[in-house]
């Protein structure tokens, strides 16, 4: 965050650099309504995320941070698309299936078998967007 003040667009802007041209339409109704607050937030997300700046060495790797985000949103009721963007940013950092499937499985006794079904649902929506990726090639 910087001393002056941005435009909700600049804030997308920076978002979109940081993600890879990925923003939500939360993002869009902050950066309209409060881009002051969208600015801070996002800050707190590439930090948290070790997005931007990197994390620190010994610091939990970032594919644990994404496969973590997963976890949760499994376990609240979003969109399964919510849940598979962390997860494939998971998969980007280096995170396998088994270790998303055993992550999902570990909420067995805090969240209950909904979000495991809920985990393991956007894993198989990452694949079948695979499936459907490899046959229009």
């Amino acid at each position: 965050m910087s001393d002056e003040r941005l435009s909700g667009e600049e804030v997308l802007n920076r978002i979109r650099d940081r993600r890879g041209d990925h923003t939500w339409p939360i993002h869009h109704l902050m950066a309209e309504l409060d881009p002051g607050f969208l600015d801070v937030f996002d800050e707190a997300y590439v930090r948290t995320m070790g997005i931007d700046p990197l994390p620190v060495v010994g610091a939990l790797e970032a594919k644990y941070r994404e496969l973590i985000c997963a976890c949760a949103c499994a376990m609240m009721p979003v969109p399964v698309e919510v849940t598979a963007h962390h997860l494939e940013r998971a998969f980007d950092l280096g995170l396998t299936e088994r270790e998303a499937m055993e992550g999902f499985s570990s909420l067995i006794i805090p969240a209950g078998g909904i979000a495991v079904s809920n985990g393991a649902r956007a894993l198989m929506y990452l694949r079948a967007q695979r499936l459907s990726d490899e046959g229009r090639e």
